[in-house]
């Protein structure tokens, strides 16, 4: 399936691109392309809106898919939507294997997932933010008490300093053994 040629990026701009995010000009053509399918209520395709992220299926089958387009649309994009730049960028993240630039370190990856939880931006989680990501995860499936207590239990276990909150340092102890590279990452076909 090969790209039209209304589907190409300026060679300038791809290059800039790759050099940024560490793609190759191969697998940032692909992206271009899927960003192109994605964008199906700009028939330009300069951007990607909220409910065009929503609608990829893989997000929309996510219970936390909600909060991930949040994490992509506020912190990476402008006005509500994504330009090609933001979206390889964000996505460069979640490249697997030793980091290639800034973008892919277990440092950014942990920094994304714990903005999926701080979502006022105080570098904190705290009580109420867990109980949102908690409730996402279980649906109804669990009682609101229920879910206080392992929200007031997993406050309790991770905060070192007494806070009530859970700091980014604090959140990435309790991940110290988890292969971060292999859990938030995506292969990148050539």
């Amino acid at each position: 399936m090969g790209a039209s040629r209304s589907a190409l990026l300026p060679l300038d701009e791809e290059k800039s691109i790759c050099s940024e995010t560490g793609f190759t000009p191969k697998q940032l053509r692909r992206l271009y392309v899927r960003f192109q399918e994605l964008g199906k209520r700009n028939p330009a395709c300069e951007f990607l809106t909220r409910e065009e992220l929503l609608d990829i299926r893989e997000v929309a089958l996510n219970p936390l898919g909600q909060r991930l387009v949040d994490v992509i649309i506020e912190d990476y994009g402008e006005a509500n939507r994504i330009n090609f730049k933001q979206f390889a960028t964000v996505l460069a993240q979640f490249r697997r294997g030793k980091a290639i630039t800034d973008l892919n370190t277990k440092e950014k990856k942990l920094l994304f997932l714990f903005s999926i939880y701080d979502r006022n931006h105080d570098s904190k989680i705290d009580r109420h933010e867990l109980l949102g990501i908690l409730k996402m995860m279980v649906g109804g499936n669990i009682h609101d008490e229920q879910i206080a207590t392992i929200a007031d239990h997993t406050i309790e276990e991770l905060d070192s300093d007494g806070d009530l909150t859970i700091t980014f340092e604090e959140f990435c102890k309790t991940l110290i053994r988890i292969d971060v590279d292999e859990k938030m990452s995506m292969k990148f076909l050539n």
